[in-house]
């Protein structure tokens, strides 16, 4: 007979053994189809890498630049090295500092005005997902004519624009890695987004160095939102072999790093770490989109001024309760991936483990836990329930279809705060 150590010796062989038959299961049947993988150009990742930025603009023989970025970064310091670095290759710069967060359509048209107005050979964009967004609506629109709304859908710009390079200051967003440039639409209390391979940038730096000053309330946001794109882009059906091998990483790495990079922001590992997750999960999104979390989001994010990082990240836990009932294996890699042993539990003991991985990560860094937390009318329910149904370019990629009762059942437990009853 096998004594106690022998028996778990051979059950911690047997749960790895049985998640990578399950993980090849997966990535055999997206082998089957046809896969594409859509990523900047150039990027440059590593601590100090930023430092060397007038490097990558030479390239482009770039002589006048536009650095676009928010108040903070302006008011930080952190524009004065690039600026060196520019001036050193004798290129001229100029700062377009007034982009608010979650930046509404309105900025994009004063942008677009400033942009004409002016001869520049290339765009910088210095902040997070807002400021990168502006940035790179910025380089198209110099080429491209008119107002922004004609663009907003998916390949409706007509010419490249200028070339871009983002360098983000946050951990999350991965705007530096995406086709994509979201703007609010605040007249009607939501987002769109502009989305084009002229969208993507030419270089991506993606410095840590730069995140060690964000404080701990947009870290918690930003290292969330790239929690919600790894995770979402994973069970997304369009996930293929490479993004769901970045999505874990990113998960794992997510998991590990974030409590440390909340609590102790000049961590330069903890920082490091949610840099590289964050860039991972960016170019799962790029490439197999985010799901029903960040389709849910635009019901209200937009029209109460939700920061976006929280704004998917509460609806992540429900989002993920009612969607890994309909990919099993999925849910068991994600709660591993997170530190839960599923040896031994039931499919639905391990869909409720990986939720309550992700509700434990979100409580840990202080994250909003529902919409009645958020301040969002009761109310509203039906109305972010037809909004989230109404975005289907993200409702496509959802593991499970959500028709329209159980899209107010999942948008009525987001309200409540109350997992547990939509398997």
């Amino acid at each position: 007979m096998r004594n106690a150590s022998q028996a778990k010796r051979s059950d911690a062989l047997a749960r790895p053994r049985a998640l990578k038959d399950a993980v090849d299961r997966i990535e055999y049947d997206q082998m089957l189809r046809t896969n594409t993988l859509t990523v900047p150009k150039r990027v440059v990742f590593g601590k100090g890498t930023s430092k060397n930025v007038g490097d990558e603009a030479r390239a482009f023989e770039a002589k006048r630049i536009l650095i676009v970025t928010g108040p903070r970064v302006a008011q930080s310091g952190l524009l004065t090295g690039l600026m060196e670095s520019f001036r050193a290759k004798d290129m001229r710069t100029e700062v377009f500092s007034d982009v608010e967060p979650e930046p509404d359509i309105k900025t994009a048209n004063r942008i677009a005005d400033f942009v004409r107005g002016a001869e520049f050979d290339l765009v910088c964009g210095v902040g997070g997902g807002s400021v990168m967004d502006i940035a790179k609506i910025a380089a198209v629109v110099a080429t491209n004519p008119g107002e922004i709304r004609p663009y907003i859908g998916v390949n409706l710009i007509k010419k490249p624009g200028l070339p871009k390079i983002l360098l983000p200051t946050t951990a999350g967003t991965a705007s530096e890695m995406t086709p994509n440039a979201i703007i609010g639409l605040h007249d009607e209390g939501t987002k769109a987004g502009i989305i084009s391979p002229y969208i993507l940038t030419d270089v991506a730096v993606v410095d840590p160095v730069l995140t060690l000053t964000l404080p701990p309330k947009p870290t918690a946001g930003s290292g969330l939102d790239a929690l919600t794109h790894a995770i979402e882009s994973y069970i997304s059906l369009d996930a293929n072999p490479i993004t769901s091998l970045l999505s874990l990483r990113a998960i794992e790495l997510i998991a590990r790093y974030l409590p440390t990079a909340f609590s102790e922001g000049a961590n330069l590992q903890a920082r490091s770490a949610m840099s590289l997750a964050s860039m991972m999960a960016g170019i799962s999104i790029a490439n197999a989109g985010t799901c029903s979390g960040h389709a849910a989001a635009y019901g209200y994010a937009a029209k109460y001024k939700i920061q976006h990082g929280f704004s998917v990240a509460v609806a992540l836990p429900y989002i993920l309760e009612f969607s890994l009932v309909s990919c099993p294996e999925k849910a068991a890699t994600i709660a591993e991936a997170m530190g839960v042993t599923t040896s031994g539990l039931s499919s639905g003991d391990i869909v409720m483990g990986a939720v309550q991985a992700v509700v434990r990560l979100m409580q840990e860094v202080q994250s909003p836990m529902s919409l009645s937390q958020l301040g969002i009318p009761r109310t509203e329910i039906p109305n972010i329930a037809q909004e989230m149904l109404k975005t289907k370019r993200l409702m496509v990629h959802n593991p499970r279809p959500v028709t329209e009762s159980q899209a107010v059942e999942i948008i009525a437990g987001m309200w409540e705060g109350k997992l547990g009853s939509l398997q």
